[in-house]
């Protein structure tokens, strides 16, 4: 008689991975399609003790020096990581807490409770969650269940669990001015007017997309992948996690851990600051591991243009000596490309690169 394992082994499709290693049996290997890494190794990395942490309430302090000079680390963090922490940007960490509790209260309901916001093929769908990632074309899948949502410009969240959507859209609209003032500082560090970046992207109707990425405890760390190595389409990536670490920033081919710190926000460069900024900005490649002993959550919001907005690189960074490096594509194109590819490999920049 087969395992439960090896019967869950040979299901093309479960609900969740919470479903999984909490079905009664308890998993002490993972199903083969899980294994992503050949080599334990493979999964290190180094201390991360030199990414940059930006002081927000210094970027936008009314002393004028400060501020200087935390635009100029702000730079130097978009050039040489394309990813820095953000702290002191006044949110408080019990909001934070609160949205934590609810993703998951989201995620331990039961398959009937959250089958009006199952995963379709439609990815444009407002509310959705699922498992893994794009699974009709994956071959090894992620050791994560999600929840995806369009936050801007409507908002959209699942009408339960009770006080989700109301803790969900404080919290969005919080993060929203700190993403306002970040691309502020962005933008002077590139020599351009502070709203340029914004008003290029037309983010005042941006697309804002928000997903809850839930990593529950896996009995072989060392061999599973929460989201493989990859960047984000969009400007700017924020991410708050639960306190346990699991993100890891690839730099000049090397592997960095994200320490986690209390109430400091994680942020990357996306795929279209690269296009906008015609390369000077590049966008982080990133991946998220999991590991044997609690669940990690990562609520992760991408700013991006309006969703019908045709990007190409800003006038402001092409001339004679740096001709576009990227074709012009709309955002939904981009994004739709993105989320449905079965040949993405690391990045869908390719889709655009000249």
């Amino acid at each position: 008689m087969e395992s439960p394992l090896q019967i869950i082994d040979q299901i093309n499709i479960i609900s969740s991975v919470q479903k999984l290693v909490t079905c009664g049996n308890k998993v002490t290997t993972i199903p083969s399609h899980y294994a992503y890494f050949k080599n334990p190794s493979d999964s290190t990395a180094l201390p991360g003790d030199g990414i940059p942490i930006i002081d927000y309430s210094l970027l936008i302090s009314a002393d004028h020096n400060q501020q200087t000079k935390t635009v100029s680390e702000l730079g130097k963090a978009c050039r040489d990581w394309g990813f820095f922490m953000v702290k002191n940007h006044g949110i408080s960490e019990k909001l934070y807490e609160a949205v934590f509790e609810k993703c998951e209260e989201f995620n331990s309901m039961s398959d009937d409770e959250k089958q009006e916001f199952k995963m379709k093929k439609d990815v444009m769908d407002r509310i959705k969650f699922g498992s893994s990632n794009n699974l009709s074309s994956t071959q090894v899948r992620f050791w994560r269940d999600y929840l995806k949502l369009f936050i801007h410009p409507d908002f959209n969240s699942p009408h339960k669990p009770a006080g989700f959507s109301e803790t969900l859209l404080e919290v969005s609209r919080k993060q929203r001015e700190v993403m306002k003032n970040l691309l502020r500082g962005v933008s002077k560090s590139l020599n351009v007017e502070e709203s340029y970046l914004y008003n290029m992207a037309e983010m005042d109707r941006g697309m804002d997309f928000f997903a809850a990425n839930i990593y529950p405890p896996c009995p072989q760390p060392e061999l599973a992948v929460g989201l493989s190595p990859h960047t984000d389409f969009g400007l700017l990536i924020m991410l708050a996690s639960n306190g346990v670490g699991g993100l890891q920033i690839q730099r000049n081919g090397t592997w960095y851990s994200v320490d986690v710190r209390p109430n400091h926000l994680m942020v990357n460069l996306g795929d279209h600051m690269e296009i906008l900024t015609n390369g000077k900005y590049k966008s982080a490649v990133h991946r998220a591991m999991v590991n044997s002993k609690t669940t990690r959550i990562s609520a992760v919001t991408v700013y991006g243009p309006e969703v019908n907005k045709f990007v190409v690189p800003a006038p402001e960074f092409v001339d004679d000596d740096s001709p576009p490096a990227y074709r012009g594509m709309t955002y939904r194109d981009y994004f739709i490309a993105d989320q449905t590819s079965t040949t993405k490999g690391v990045t869908s920049l390719d889709l655009v690169r000249i």
